[in-house]
């Protein structure tokens, strides 16, 4: 009979995660950890897990546990790494997985070993990269985006080409425009395209068109080859809507200039107490899946971030992370003109102010909609 081969050999790499407990019981947070190390891996009671397993270090393991405040804790709980099959459906599930449908569980931090980062592709292109596209290097860059939905193509590649001779570095669809009937993405985007590289041929700068890639599964590469085909050289897309790991593929196999939207991630940021914070899942986890740009919500808009939520993200993107590329941080959601700083002067942009810039520095992506419309 055939021995079967022993695959729990111990492994000594290991990542951490930083989670934020609140403990609203009578139980003690050394309790709330070790269920947590169970729940998000063997998933059965302590007594039930087999000697081997726990000699192999299946299980999450307790690292360090400091108090915040009276009953909330700072608990780091390192998992083996080979335990996420080191994929981005995995991971996410080994580290908020089932604690997502509990209570009093944030996640606020990671700390990985090179040799798992090196397992996740992160940005194609990165700060550098971007910046080497555009030939802009000495000031934050200006993207603007195309809407509102239910304009027709004709209006839209109207607006794309005005905006692109306007000095935009970026523009995208809206979000919200993907492939309706009265704009559908093989018109839109061959249009769109061609409007901004007539501006670009007559300003003599470039400016990078992302189109909204949306839809159905079996649409969305067909949508990402279609952009291609056309020249385009970016995209837009939501991971929470089409899958972290669709954003993975994408960006890894067709190196394209990728803008990470936020829609649907806002339940995560909602309580203090529960979720995982923006600098975690917009600014560490969209960067490792792929996102060279990741838009959120900036303090003072129409949304509710806080100036300290925004700067920890836009840090989370930008700090050493092993061979992963650094990211840029993108501003959005209802910013007035005057609150960017350019550092010098760009042609989409006459009233600087040093707000943005303090925060976010020179590596930023501001992001102007309805405002920039607004003022014509």
């Amino acid at each position: 009979m055939k021995k079967e081969k022993n695959n729990l050999s111990k492994s000594n790499l290991r990542f951490s995660v930083l989670y934020r407990i609140t403990v609203s019981d009578s139980r003690t947070i050394e309790e709330h950890a070790r269920d947590l190390t169970l729940e998000q891996t063997v998933e059965v009671p302590p007594d039930c897990v087999p000697g081997k397993i726990i000699r192999g270090g299946i299980p999450g393991r307790v690292e360090n546990i400091i108090t915040v405040a009276q009953k909330v804790f700072d608990v780091s709980i390192s998992f083996r790494c080979d335990i996420t099959d080191y994929t981005v459906p995995q991971f996410l599930n080994t580290v908020f997985g089932n604690i997502s449908l509990k209570n009093n569980i944030k996640i606020i931090g990671f700390d990985f070993p090179e040799a798992f980062l090196a397992c996740f592709p992160g940005p194609s292109h990165g700060v550098d990269g971007i910046r080497k596209l555009l030939g802009v290097y000495d000031r934050p860059l200006a993207c603007t985006a195309l809407k509102p939905m239910g304009l027709s193509v004709r209006e839209l590649a109207s607006m794309a080409k005005a905006m692109a001779r306007g000095g935009a570095d970026l523009i995208k669809d809206d979000h919200g425009i993907s492939n309706q009937p009265f704009h559908p993405f093989s018109e839109r985007v061959p249009r769109c395209a061609e409007a901004i590289a007539t501006a670009n041929a007559r300003t003599g700068r470039k400016t990078i068109y992302c189109p909204t890639v949306s839809g159905r599964f079996d649409e969305i590469e067909q949508q990402v080859r279609c952009a291609v085909g056309e020249g385009v050289s970016g995209i837009l897309i939501a991971p929470m809507l089409v899958g972290f790991d669709t954003v993975r593929y994408l960006s890894e196999t067709y190196k394209l200039v990728t803008i990470g939207h936020p829609s649907l991630t806002g339940t995560n940021f909602h309580s203090t107490k529960h979720g995982m914070t923006p600098a975690a899942l917009l600014g560490t986890i969209f960067r490792l899946i792929g996102t060279d740009i990741s838009v959120f919500p900036n303090a003072g808009g129409r949304f509710f971030f806080t100036q300290k939520e925004c700067t920890d993200l836009a840090a989370a993107l930008k700090k050493p992370l092993g061979p992963v590329k650094t990211a840029f941080p993108c501003p959005a959601g209802g910013m007035s003109l005057g609150e960017a700083y350019w550092g010098r002067a760009h042609p989409a942009f006459t009233r600087p102010g040093p707000r943005h810039y303090r925060f976010h520095g020179a590596d930023q992506v501001a992001l102007y909609g309805t405002t920039r419309k607004s003022r014509g």
